[in-house]
């Protein structure tokens, strides 16, 4: 049978593209046709053909980037956290001792901990400014801290000598001190360093980089984290980092200097409060003082003077001294507003001056009766003790500093002055009402002395002044209490520990990131080296950019040890050739016999191979067939068929052989072959010659079906020349190995001449993804009965 005869060569290739199905052509030709994709549809045979083409490729990009995962894990070492809890007094109710009020809100309290006069006497303190390329250095950089002078900050080298005795420290290959070990290191530096000698050792290269302390601050606030509820009382505080032992000692150190901090910023707004009440305290002494002795001094010249009392007629003695009283407290009572009134006017015109004093306007009675006015000017009070506490730590342009001030501002030109004229316009109107009494009963008073009047109101002044001297001074003795007893609004709960697990370990995610970047990396290089392929690969190539027919699609011949082909595999090749004769058969219909060169863009496609089990399956199905070896330059149709080289067509054409003389019989019924004689540099010429044109106009009466095998396309004119004589060519495409570029080259050249291209046969493809759709089902072969192997192939019509 054909599959036992089959004659094999060249290597199997590996492409994907969609299935074939037989559909007719224009004209009378018949052959295979690609199912293309949509010009919308995505190529997903393609992709998955060129991800497999490049398998090992992209498994090896894979383990690169995988290996590379793995080692990137040892220089990102796992993330630990450690915690500590801070409790914040909330300012309550006024029960209890005497205390301070509370320094800050619950916000506030955050931002206090974020700022340098927390972080920076830690970094200084654990000098964390220092960072050593090499954390074994650490321990030589212990007890380092800075000088007055300006840290120069920058990457140094200290080096120890091969003795260990002396060190240099250098930065940027340049040498900038040098001593004996032991000796302080780094001075002109800004450095207060001096290590013992037994941390040095011989031949030592020690690299650190010296960062400004606000720098280091800043990169450890970066690393704390806060957490604290609205209108709560617990701060949970946590700090980030790979050393968890380092991570707990710097925590506790900044939980520490915040409460010593909070502690200080307290004990300071105490004592400013106290200060403040001093200076009131001294004033109200004074005010105290004059108003006794005004009154000592007006008793004094009076003293000695006759009573001047007016006489009462009889029966009215008893309702004397009512009436006296009466006048003499409306009397001083008007006296008194006007002049509460005027002293209000002028403090608040001096305010608006520029001049505003909180002492002045306390020293009025009038305004101590004020409430409004009273916790305006207390409110005052208040917030200036607080801005200078502040002061003490801040700058003005802290938020805290700007918002009392504000304040400040506010009570000053807005507030205490319309609570002021509030005020006077109250006692402007009581003031009218003391003259309509006095101005009723002033006849009955005409001749009270004006020294009663005004020893009454001296005593008046000061008893006023008396009241706020003793109102001052036990606010005063409650500042004194609160400064002494002054109790900080934040404590420490929970000290932090080191941490034993991490609470973030990046090394599977880095893995899995590199494995996933490698495949994807893999794909696209992949998909890349597809669409820069120049060779073809797929079906859709020749039938899209070649505008050729699939005429079939021969199997890849994988040979087993023996060197056999098995049966299955043999079958699909065979399949394969009916295929194509079934359509070239078709293609030509009634018209005549079948002429073909079969012919390929470059060396290797395995057009030779194509060509013989061609001719092989037409004589198999009857047809009596000649494959004539045109590649006259290296054809080797000799040796598939075990026949003699010469004389062959050359001879021929050269007039040396005759006809009879170069066909030879061949061991397959119905099959002739002429191989291409003795070569020639004239043969190409050869070719084209009258005598060629007659020899083939003598075979095509003789045979069924005339195959010329020539030499590849880009072999020179040999190929065109052939095609010419049979007027018919077909062209042979090996999956992974033909130029797509030549052969479209080629088949333009093809245009011009009389040649009608047939189709393309693809030739080695592999029967697997969308090539599966080219093979044939495995074992629906049809196997020889006895009977069978009796008889013999008769003739067949080849037109039928």
């Amino acid at each position: 049978s054909m599959a036992g005869n089959l004659i094999s060569k060249g290597t199997p290739g590996d492409a994907l593209e969609p299935r074939l199905e037989m559909v007719p052509q224009a004209g009378s030709d018949h052959g295979l046709t690609a199912i293309e994709p949509t010009e919308d549809g995505v190529h997903w045979g393609r992709y998955i053909a060129a991800l497999r083409r490049y398998k090992w490729l992209m498994l090896l990009i894979v383990i690169i980037g995988s290996a590379g995962g793995v080692v990137a894990t040892r220089f990102i070492p796992p993330k630990f956290q450690a915690k500590a809890t801070i409790w914040i007094q909330s300012s309550g109710g006024k029960q209890g001792p005497i205390r301070s009020g509370e320094l800050l809100n619950s916000t506030a309290w955050i931002e206090l901990l974020r700022t340098g006069a927390v972080f920076d006497p830690v970094v200084i303190k654990m000098a964390l400014f220092v960072v050593p390329d090499d954390a074994k250095d650490s321990l030589v950089f212990k007890g380092i801290g800075l000088s007055k002078g300006v840290l120069q900050t920058g990457d140094y080298t200290l080096t120890t000598d091969r003795a260990g005795e002396k060190w240099t420290l250098s930065r940027e290959g340049v040498a900038l001190e040098s001593g004996a070990v032991g000796d302080s290191i780094g001075r002109n530096q800004g450095l207060l360093w001096a290590p013992p000698a037994r941390v040095f050792g011989r031949d030592r290269k020690i690299k650190f980089t010296l960062l400004h302390p606000r720098q280091a601050s800043s990169d450890l606030q970066e690393q704390l984290s806060t957490q604290m509820a609205e209108d709560g009382n617990f701060l949970r505080i946590g700090l980030a980092g790979s050393n968890p032992q380092r991570l707990a000692v710097s925590l506790n150190a900044l939980v520490d200097q915040f409460v010593s901090l909070a502690a200080d910023l307290k004990r300071a707004q105490a004592t400013e409060m106290r200060v403040a009440l001093d200076s009131q305290m001294v004033t109200a002494q004074k005010n105290l003082n004059d108003a006794e002795s005004h009154l000592l001094v007006f008793r004094n010249q009076t003293i000695t003077l006759p009573n001047e009392g007016t006489p009462v007629p009889s029966g009215l003695t008893s309702t004397t001294p009512t009436v006296t009283q009466n006048y003499f407290g409306l009397k001083v009572s008007l006296e008194t507003l006007r002049s509460e009134r005027k002293s209000i006017q002028d403090v608040l015109a001096r305010g608006q001056a520029g001049g505003f004093s909180v002492d002045a306007f306390q020293t009025i009675p009038a305004v101590t009766k004020a409430p409004d006015l009273v916790g305006a000017l207390n409110e005052l009070t208040k917030y200036e003790a607080d801005v200078r506490a502040l002061l003490y730590r801040y700058t003005p342009e802290y938020k805290g500093v700007q918002d009392d001030n504000a304040k400040i501002e506010t009570l000053k030109t807005q507030t205490i002055p319309r609570y002021a004229l509030s005020l006077i316009d109250q006692l402007k109107h009581q003031e009218a009402d003391l003259e309509t009494q006095i101005g009723s009963s002033s006849k009955e008073l005409e001749n009270i002395p004006a020294r009663t009047i005004n020893e009454a109101r001296l005593t008046r002044e000061v008893a006023a002044a008396e009241d706020l001297f003793k109102t001052l001074q036990g606010r005063h003795e409650e500042a004194k209490l609160a400064e002494a007893s002054a109790i900080p609004d934040v404590r420490k709960l929970d000290d932090a520990v080191a941490p034993d697990e991490p609470t973030s370990n990046s090394a599977p995610r880095i893995i899995l990131m590199a494995v996933m970047a490698s495949l994807g990396f893999a794909v696209g290089l992949a998909l890349l080296l597809d669409q820069v392929d120049k060779r073809f690969r797929y079906p859709e190539q020749v039938t899209r950019e070649l505008g050729l027919s699939i005429l079939g699609a021969i199997p890849a011949i994988n040979k087993t040890k023996n060197g056999e082909l098995a049966a299955q595999e043999a079958a699909q090749v065979v399949e394969a050739f009916r295929t194509i004769r079934l359509n070239l058969a078709h293609s030509y219909g009634a018209a005549g016999p079948v002429l073909l060169t079969v012919s390929s863009p470059g060396a290797g496609d395995g057009k030779s191979l194509v060509s013989s089990n061609l001719a092989m399956s037409f004589a198999e199905a009857g047809y009596k067939t000649l494959i004539i070896d045109g590649d006259i330059r290296r054809g080797e149709l000799h040796r598939m068929f075990g026949i003699d080289r010469r004389p062959g067509l050359l001879d021929y054409l050269t007039g040396a052989s005759r006809k009879d003389e170069i066909i030879r019989a061949t061991s397959h019924k119905g099959l002739s072959v002429i191989p291409c004689g003795t070569r020639r540099h004239q043969g190409p010429e050869l070719l084209g010659s009258g005598a060629m044109g007659q020899l083939m106009a003598e075979l095509k009466t003789q045979y069924n079906v005339i195959i010329i095998d020539s030499p590849p396309l880009g072999a020179g004119i040999d190929p065109f020349v052939l095609g010419t004589s049979t007027g018919h060519m077909m062209l042979v495409l090996r999956s992974g190995e033909t130029d797509r570029q030549m052969a479209e080259a080629k088949l333009k050249l093809l245009d011009r001449l009389p040649i009608r291209v047939l189709g393309a046969v693809l030739n080695s493809i592999q029967a697997e993804g969308v090539y599966r759709y080219y093979s044939y089902v495995y074992g629906y072969t049809a196997d020889e009965e006895p009977a069978a192997l009796s008889g013999t192939v008769g003739e067949v019509n080849p037109e039928t």
